[in-house]
């Protein structure tokens, strides 16, 4: 296991694709603007709105597929691309178990965030206005205290 510094973790987002996994080693290296090479996978995040706008550079977002924690990235522009009636920001993967073959096999996203943010609507949300996670992580630590706790778990 190597250590994850999780200090800039401040959003999550729930991915939808209706071919099941998104952001997969095969579906990256067919992307335009992608990169997956010695150990670098960078990639474009597509956002449905300008809301990708809204998350600063250098900050660390927490990917959610199908109920699993399947990335975190750290995004590295300053702001988002529109093409073909989506929003991009190019993100480089900090944590990911790209050669897993079944990804439904990682753990439910409850166990590696100590919560469940159930959402539903694929935008990126701040993980400290979550509800879930003001009800585990308020009296436990808040975000230190969740960020640790999932750095024990990647």
């Amino acid at each position: 296991m190597s250590h994850i510094d999780l200090s800039k973790l401040k959003w999550v987002k729930v991915i939808h694709d209706p071919s099941g996994w998104a952001y997969t080693r095969d579906r990256i290296k067919e992307m335009p603007n992608a990169i997956d090479f010695n150990y670098v996978t960078v990639f474009p995040l597509g956002f449905r709105t300008d809301k990708a706008n809204q998350i600063e550079a250098a900050v660390q977002i927490a990917l959610i597929q199908n109920g699993k924690l399947t990335h975190i990235v750290e995004l590295l522009d300053c702001e988002a691309y529109e093409e073909c009636g989506w929003y991009h920001r190019i993100c480089r993967v900090l944590w990911w178990q790209p050669d897993l073959e079944d990804w439904g096999n990682l753990h439910p996203q409850s166990q590696r965030l100590g919560f469940d943010p159930m959402l539903m609507d694929g935008e990126p949300h701040l993980i400290e206005n979550l509800k879930r996670f003001s009800e585990r992580w308020n009296d436990n630590g808040k975000m230190a205290g969740f960020r640790a706790y999932l750095a024990e778990r990647l």
